[in-house]
């Protein structure tokens, strides 16, 4: 019996001990625990009050930074998608506010429905209405191309009210009967550029006269018979898929060019007419799949000329001397000289030997 006693209070002192340690480990524990709970609390506070760099900006800083992420201006972004300031937009609520009181990004407009995947002419509208608020005051640059299926008529229509702000015009139409529609012959006064490209040319031609600050203009065949522009101010012209006789009537009035660019269609007509004198011009390059017409080129007297590139089939049969004799009728010092679709070394080392004077020659097979 006694030994029974024994081994019981052994036992009890045995865990008595036991959780009086275990008690003593819990304490030691519980004060490092408060440690590391005082350690986190402390890095939760230094977390919160941290700003991180991007976010102490200023607005306008933040802005130009933004600027950055679209193409250069008048290059439009995406309407929508991943490349699209839209996407500012959903990254905070600060970048949001950032970016719709920055009216630089969102005066570059493209219209194109098909590419952008916009499922309805609802749709389109209310984007419309939306880059055209955050816009602003600013000049306006728009790139549309013309899809039966997404009305082309409402949208376009959308944007008359911003006439006035509009600087770049790059239009797109498979018939010129949309242009008879679209009071494209209003006043525009801030107009720098237009880009005109029309399939069909229908109607009467619509005068373009209160665009004081237009000087460059890219336009093809069909869309130059569907505005009458005023050529005597333009100072850049690119003139596509067009007839050398229609050339010629156009630069007879647009004496003041800097830079002129032609992709020559071919016409068997004689020309005829006599010279065209560009007093101005500086740079004149002929598409190298232009239409051979030599008639064409030595109608041109160009005296300021110092760029000239264009195909070495303008210049057969007697293509060094008849480029003499062109450099020489106009009394130009060309800087630079690129002659297309040459592909024998004899001839480039020919023109090499003949045009020393001229600082700058390449050639492209």
């Amino acid at each position: 019996m006694l030994d029974l006693l024994e081994a019981d209070r052994a036992f009890v002192a045995e865990n008595e001990a036991q959780i009086l340690d275990l008690e003593a480990q819990i304490t030691a524990r519980q004060r490092w625990i408060d440690l590391l709970r005082d350690a986190q609390r402390a890095a939760k506070q230094r977390l919160s009050s941290y700003k991180y760099p991007v976010l102490t900006l200023p607005n306008e800083i933040l802005g130009e930074i933004f600027m950055h992420f679209l193409p250069p201006y008048p290059d439009p972004p995406p309407l929508v998608g991943n490349l699209s300031p839209i996407c500012l937009t959903h990254v905070c609520r600060r970048w949001r506010d950032v970016a719709c009181k920055t009216p630089s990004l969102w005066r570059a407009i493209e219209l194109h429905p098909s590419v952008h995947r916009l499922s309805n002419l609802g749709e389109t509208l209310s984007l419309i209405a939306k880059w055209s608020a955050r816009s602003g005051h600013s000049p306006l640059s728009i790139r549309m191309e013309c899809r039966r299926q997404f009305d082309p008529i409402s949208i376009f229509t959308s944007l008359i009210p911003h006439r006035a702000r509009w600087e770049h015009l790059n239009l797109n139409f498979g018939s010129g009967s949309y242009i008879q529609t679209l009071d494209i012959d209003r006043p525009m006064p801030l107009l720098r550029s237009l880009t005109l490209t029309v399939w069909d040319a229908v109607g009467t031609p619509l005068p373009l006269l209160e665009v004081p600050l237009l000087r460059t203009v890219v336009i093809n065949d069909q869309g130059s018979p569907s505005l009458v522009l005023p050529w005597s101010q333009l100072t850049s012209l690119t003139l596509r898929r067009t007839h050398p006789g229609a050339c010629l009537s156009i630069l007879r009035e647009a004496s003041q060019l800097l830079e002129c660019r032609l992709h020559l269609w071919s016409q068997r007509t004689p020309l005829g007419g006599g010279a065209v004198v560009l007093p101005r011009l500086e740079s004149l390059v002929f598409e190298r799949d232009s239409e051979v017409c030599r008639e064409f080129f030595e109608s041109l007297v160009t005296p300021a000329l110092r760029r000239l590139e264009l195909p070495e089939a303008f210049l057969r049969p007697h293509d060094v001397e008849t480029l003499k004799a062109y450099i020489s009728k106009s009394g130009c010092t060309l800087q630079s000289l690129r002659v297309t679709a040459l592909a024998s070394l004899i001839q480039q080392i020919l023109y090499r030997m003949a045009f020393r004077s001229i600082p700058t020659i390449t050639f492209c097979e």
